[in-house]
């Protein structure tokens, strides 16, 4: 029976009970007062009267009688009072309804004998008057009967037995009086009961109607909490049963109690086969013990915990899935289940596994890029330095490609370079790395070679390879290659020197009449004398005021607003004119003078941007590259808030561009640096993005705003080619991250067209402005509301 049901029954007992009582009072209080009212005046005073009545006639019966016996009066009138008599003891049977059965029939019984009495009365009567009627007899005996009879009629004790009936009716009327008068106190006093009892019924309901009322309102709110709470429910229930990530939970001791479907359509599970389970039977044995450990630990410690990790379906495939792990713990602070959700990212690793491969694989030969191979050299260098082994760098470049490319057209040279690609890789070893740089040019690093003359070797393989005739649709050509040879650690300890000194062998090669290589020498460093000069005059560059900045806009993708600017570090030399920054920026790096450099260009932007304020201008973010070392530096984050504070600026006007490879370099350092700036208010960005190997899982992590597309991804850009691929890719992964992302490099309409329709924020290149000093951009900010 439901708790409805039950409450409905007990409200009908009571009901009935309360019926009943009432209806028992109410024969109670009828009764009483039927009793109370049953002596009625009336009925007693015709009574009464009509007692009084028949003693009188009775008397006067009798002196009727007498005076006929004496001849002085009429027997008319003893037959009046007989009748009359007769009349009222008829009318005296019929007795007062208030006496009980015993009193009336005592009353009925004098009564009778009063009647009967009467009634020999009335013989009596009748036999005088037949004497007297009797004239024939001698007189002495008639008037001796007639005293007989005279004697006998007065001797009946009729008036003594009226008395007898008389007290007997009064005896009746007292007691029934007594009784009237005890329902009368009865019904006051139940009366006076019932009035108590209605006042304190009274106040009863009054109190309980006031505690109904609260009640009312307590049930109004419960009903009310209920209602949310299964509203809050239901929408708890849908999200769990409609929701794409797999939800599970378990008891306090780990016992799978729950899962959504999307459980068991990632899973394979069915929920009758994991309910009672532990969730150890997905378990890949990926990860090992310390892994749980230190999982188990964050979620005991923090009551949460989420990452990446690798399970097992029920059909045996293992598959990667980020999961959350949260304690749901009681009002005493112990646990009662785990919820953990989790969701497939299966694709997900494969598109960041395809945008890592594109980022650092050439898109063309599918051979390891630039960037790859800077870090596939730096460890093959660590490998070599470890096991005294010797390594050789050589950097091969196509002779006449470019030739080859405009009388032939770009995808036949696509084709040869393809061709060259499959070749050079036969010739080299499975242990050794051969990589695009760029255009025509190679980069072979051989691993484990005894000296100039295995390098030469495999040298002269290489160039034997690519002069044999390659097919090219209809043509049939043959090409030669120029090869320069760099050897560690004699020629560099290095990637860089390595490679630099390797290219400078190259354009030896080239000189020498091409199809051929040669080693490095120092004889080659023709400028190095040169070098150690211009490293002199850098040191004194700044306090010289021979540095300077040139800034390149950023604008709008849609609307083509100014949105900001990028600071770039020009070296006005007084003989060499103009210094490229690619010539002087690696050697301050090389000598240590970058982080006093980028201090300098740090406060020389903070300044022009106060100036620009001062001139009314409305400014816009001043981006600033940050160098590895100056990320380094302990004392960073205070050295750019001094130089915005000297300023006067907010913080959102200086924007920090990083690169990728170097955040990479120290994570954990670099992200806590990077949350102290961002909590100042300094935008920050990541410069160059795709070109280095930074995880994208730790790209969550870093509190950036932007994300800049490196100029190589932009250039010769087109809905089809690879590198329109890359750049789309990079688009859509700072949109799932909530950042801009930002295209440099951008110099077609062609390319901004692409760039925009992919969604890109703002674009910055050669079609957007050139860079220039800060003199001639003034025009392009507006001026500031309200400044005269």
């Amino acid at each position: 029976m439901t708790r409805a049901a039950v409450s409905r029954l007990l409200r009908t007992s009571t009901h009935i009970r309360l019926l009943v009582l009432g209806l028992v009072v109410l024969a109670v209080v009828g009764s009483l007062f039927v009793q109370a009212g049953a002596v009625t005046t009336g009925e007693h005073l015709r009574y009464a009267r009509d007692l009084r009545e028949i003693r009188q006639v009775d008397a006067e019966l009798n002196t009727a009688t007498i005076a006929s016996r004496l001849d002085i009066g009429s027997w008319q009138a003893v037959e009046a009072h007989s009748a009359r008599m007769r009349t009222l003891i008829d009318a005296l049977h019929d007795t007062p309804s208030f006496l009980t059965h015993e009193e009336r029939l005592r009353v009925l019984d004098q009564l009778d004998s009063y009647a009967r009495m009467q009634q020999h009365k009335q013989q009596l009567v009748a036999a005088l008057q037949e004497e007297l009627a009797r004239i024939t007899e001698p007189a002495q005996a008639r008037h001796q009967r007639l005293d007989e009879l005279s004697s006998a009629l007065l001797a009946l004790a009729s008036a003594r037995q009226g008395e007898v009936l008389v007290e007997s009716y009064a005896a009746g009327y007292k007691s029934a009086a007594a009784r009237t008068q005890a329902h009368l106190v009865l019904l006051l006093a139940v009366a006076l009961g019932l009035g108590v009892f209605l006042l304190l019924t009274a106040i009863r309901l009054r109190k309980t109607t006031l505690a109904v009322a609260d009640t009312n309102v307590e049930l109004n709110a419960t009903v009310a909490a209920l209602r949310s709470a299964e509203a809050e429910l239901t929408r708890y229930a849908t999200v769990f049963t409609s929701s794409s990530e797999g939800m599970l939970i378990t008891d306090a001791a780990g016992t799978i109690i729950a899962a959504n479907p999307a459980f068991s359509r990632i899973t394979g599970y069915t929920l009758d086969e994991v309910i009672g389970h532990y969730p150890g039977l997905l378990n890949s044995g990926r990860q090992d013990a310390g892994f749980y450990r230190r999982m188990w630990s964050a979620i005991n410690s923090r009551g949460q915990w989420q990452g990446e990790i690798w399970n097992r379906r029920r059909n045996g495939s293992i598959y990667p899935e980020w999961l959350s792990i949260s304690a749901v713990h009681g009002e005493d602070g112990k646990v009662l289940n785990y919820i953990g959700i989790f969701s497939d990212i299966t694709e997900r690793k494969e598109a960041e596994a395809r945008i890592l491969h594109l980022a650092h694989h050439d898109p063309l030969t599918n051979l390891p890029n630039r960037a790859l191979l800077q870090d596939r050299l730096q460890q093959v260098l660590l490998q070599a330095r470890r096991h005294k082994r010797g390594v050789a760098v050589l950097l091969l470049d196509l002779d006449r490609f470019k030739t080859i490319n405009d009388i032939l057209g770009h995808e036949s040279g696509d084709g040869l370079l393809l061709q060259i690609t499959e070749r050079c890789r036969s010739t080299i070893r499975d242990t050794d790395t051969l990589a695009r740089l760029s255009g025509d040019e190679f980069v072979i690093v051989l691993q484990e070679v005894d000296g100039a003359h295995d390098a030469a070797l495999i040298a002269r393989k290489i160039l034997d390879e690519v002069a044999l005739p390659c097919q090219l649709g209809e043509h049939r050509i043959t090409v030669t290659a120029s090869i320069g040879i760099a050897l560690y650690d004699q020629d560099g300890g290095t990637p860089s020197a390595l490679l630099r000194n390797a290219d400078a062998a190259m354009h030896r090669a080239k000189e020498a009449g091409r199809n051929g290589f040669e080693f490095f020498s120092a004889e080659m460093n023709t400028s190095s004398l040169g070098q150690l000069l211009l490293e002199n005059q850098l040191r004194g560059a700044a306090d010289r005021g021979e540095l300077l900045l040139h800034y390149q806009p950023k604008e709008c993708a849609i609307s083509g607003r100014l949105l900001g600017l990028e600071a770039l570090l020009r070296w006005q030399h007084p003989e060499l004119g103009l210094v490229a920054p690619g010539r002087f920026i690696p050697l301050a790096e090389e000598i240590g003078l970058i982080g006093t450099i980028g201090e300098w260009v740090l406060g020389e932007a903070c300044r022009q941007q106060r100036a620009w304020l001062d001139a009314g201008l409305d400014i816009v973010p001043v981006a600033v590259n940050l160098s590895a070392q100056q990320l380094a530096q302990q004392n960073i984050v205070s050295q750019i808030s001094n130089a915005i504070n000297d300023a006067g600026l907010a913080p959102e006007v200086i924007e920090l561009e990083l690169t990728e490879t170097m955040l990479m370099r120290d994570i954990d350092r670099n992200i806590h640096t990077l949350i102290r700036l961002r909590d100042m208010g300094v935008r920050l960005s990541i410069d160059d993005f795709g070109t280095g190997y930074s995880s994208l899982n730790y790209l969550r992590q870093f509190p950036v705003n932007a994300l800049k597309i490196d100029r190589s991804f932009v250039s010769d850009i087109s809905a089809e080619g690879n590198e329109g691929k890359i750049a789309s890719a990079i688009i859509g992964m700072a949109h799932s991250l909530g950042l801009e992302a930002i295209a440099e490099g951008v110099e077609t309409e062609a390319q901004r067209s692409f760039l925009v329709a992919q969604g890109c924020h703002q674009l910055q290149g050669y079609l957007i402005g050139r860079p220039v000093p800060a003199g001639e951009l003034a025009p392009r900010l507006r001026p500031r509301p309200g400044h005269r």
